[in-house]
């Protein structure tokens, strides 16, 4: 069975402690849909999420991480 996956990069505005990208990236993986969340390699700040778009949508996940607390805005892929 073939899935379709989209992506969607999340822009934290502001760079997160270590610990807290970690969390962040435990909690949005552990959503049903999101197949992978992870800090960018080039800036921690920016969240860089796989998902499935018949389970999930952007802006799902953005008020995923919002309701944590981040103050965040989605920038397509």
């Amino acid at each position: 069975m073939q899935t379709n996956q989209a992506n969607v990069v999340v822009d934290l505005k502001r760079t997160p402690n270590r610990d807290r990208i970690g969390e962040l990236e435990t909690e949005l993986d552990g959503i049903e849909g999101i197949s992978r969340a992870h800090a960018s390699s080039r800036s921690s700040r920016l969240m860089l999420v796989d998902y499935d778009p018949k389970v999930i949508d952007s802006q799902q996940i953005l008020g995923a991480v919002v309701r944590r607390g981040y103050d965040a805005r989605l920038i397509g892929m």
